[in-house]
């Protein structure tokens, strides 16, 4: 198989990676209104999104109600705005219905003759549709539209989830008829979010088009806690009041539980997949928690630090070390970790008679080298050995000495080392000793 395969090894192990993780998780997807309306941009999310399904991901879509107001064929004057939702009279709630129904048909018949030359072919995806909302009576049992995002209502958690058990594919439209007979269309940004709350979905994905993040031609790209995304929302200027808006959205579904929320630009075709199904991802992630978190090795981590450090003491770049051995020393780990994948460890021995301590077992995941990583772990370590007093740090190395010199490392002598480690030194192995002050 040659190099350029669109097969690759570590790529399919990555993706393996994931479709066990997201196997049985319920993702809550808001598709963008400009996507719904662009048949060739839909048939090749639903594409993706059937694949998902056929991993094992459960789906509830939620539609741009964008969409619908462009569908609409009612005369004005029975349509109105009221708190920023578009309210249908009761004259033409039927033909409003009737938009909403041909929009659905649409998605619902796209997975099925979008699949068509693809490996799910034939393949016998069902696929519910309805609003899954229920109006809730104002005090006077008339339905509300003076709530903090407009209506008041209620979404059908157990219907909803009815649906996903059976494995169904749930397309949710974002109307809902009132309790004084008018039918009220949604913000369905606000709709998703509400969703993903209501069924604890393991994320929120916003499917836009041409999101921006920055005034060049690039999508959206990067991960931010809540913080750094506040801090970026402050930061756009104002012709990015789209970008605003959507990573307030993703902001508000993390405070309110969602773990992760992706923006995801459907310009690019793949985006979805990549993002969703490899570690470095391809759009804009927006998180409750540490992205990629650096904490201390437990137990738990055992096999994947044996993992991580094998091909290193394969190669001989790595002394090695049993299991046995790296159960006594786990305490002295401390790991970088993504979506539970162990991408780079490291170990700190420190000399408090010397004041010095050494920076063994570093090892980065091999198919992720080459983008700082291992510069991160060092940094992290060289901050633990500050914060324990120390003021020298040492590594041994047989063939990574130019990378430890462009960290701030100096050639240093056997004799330099404490002496508990220069009785350890092993001459067989013809380490070279490198140092640098720190404080």
């Amino acid at each position: 198989m040659s190099s350029d395969s669109l097969f690759q090894t570590g790529s399919f192990r990555q993706a393996a990676h994931y479709i066990h993780t997201h196997r049985g998780k319920t993702f809550v997807v808001y598709v963008h209104s400009r996507v719904l309306l662009a048949q060739t941009s839909l048939a090749v999310l639903v594409r993706d999104l059937a694949l998902m399904h056929a991993l094992g991901a459960k789906l509830v879509l939620v539609l741009g109600d964008g969409a619908f107001i462009t569908q609409k064929t009612t005369e004005p004057s029975e349509n109105w705005l009221h708190s920023g939702l578009h309210i249908t009279s009761p004259r033409t709630i039927d033909e409003t219905k009737e938009s909403a129904r041909r929009i659905c048909e649409s998605v619902k018949d796209l997975f099925s003759t979008s699949l068509a030359n693809t490996p799910l072919a034939g393949a016998k995806l069902d696929v519910a549709c309805d609003n899954f909302l229920h109006a809730n009576p104002g005090p006077h049992g008339r339905g509300k539209t003076d709530g903090p995002y407009g209506a008041d209502y209620s979404i059908d958690q157990a219907m909803l989830q009815s649906q996903l058990d059976k494995g169904n594919i749930v397309v949710v439209t974002p109307t809902v008829c009132s309790t004084d007979d008018n039918l009220v269309l949604l913000p369905s940004e606000e709709l998703a979010q509400r969703t993903a709350c209501v069924l604890k979905s393991e994320k929120l994905i916003l499917i836009l088009d041409k999101f921006r993040l920055t005034n060049h031609e690039e999508q959206g790209e990067g991960h931010y806690t809540i913080p750094e995304a506040k801090e970026l929302v402050h930061k756009l200027s104002a012709h990015n009041e789209d970008a605003k808006r959507y990573l307030e959205i993703a902001i508000q579904a993390c405070l309110k539980g969602i773990r992760n929320v992706h923006l995801v630009d459907i310009e690019k075709p793949g985006t979805l997949l990549e993002e969703l199904y490899s570690l470095d991802g391809a759009a804009t992630l927006v998180t409750a928690q540490s992205y990629e978190e650096i904490r201390p090795a437990t137990l738990d981590d055992l096999d994947g630090i044996a993992e991580l450090i094998q091909p290193f003491m394969d190669k001989g770049l790595l002394v090695s070390r049993s299991r046995e051995q790296l159960e006594l020393e786990i305490d002295r780990f401390d790991v970088i970790e993504r979506d539970g994948v162990l991408l780079t460890c490291g170990t700190l021995y420190t000399f408090p008679k010397e004041n010095a301590a050494e920076v063994g077992c570093l090892a980065v995941h091999p198919e992720f080298q080459s983008i700082g990583r291992g510069s991160k772990m060092l940094m992290h370590l060289e901050r633990k050995a500050c914060e324990a007093g120390v003021s020298k740090l040492f590594v041994l190395t047989t063939q990574t000495e130019h990378w430890f010199q462009e960290h701030g490392f100096k050639p240093s002598n056997i004799e330099d080392l404490p002496v508990e480690k220069q009785a350890l030194y092993d001459d067989m192995r013809k380490s070279k000793v490198y140092s640098k002050s720190i404080q």
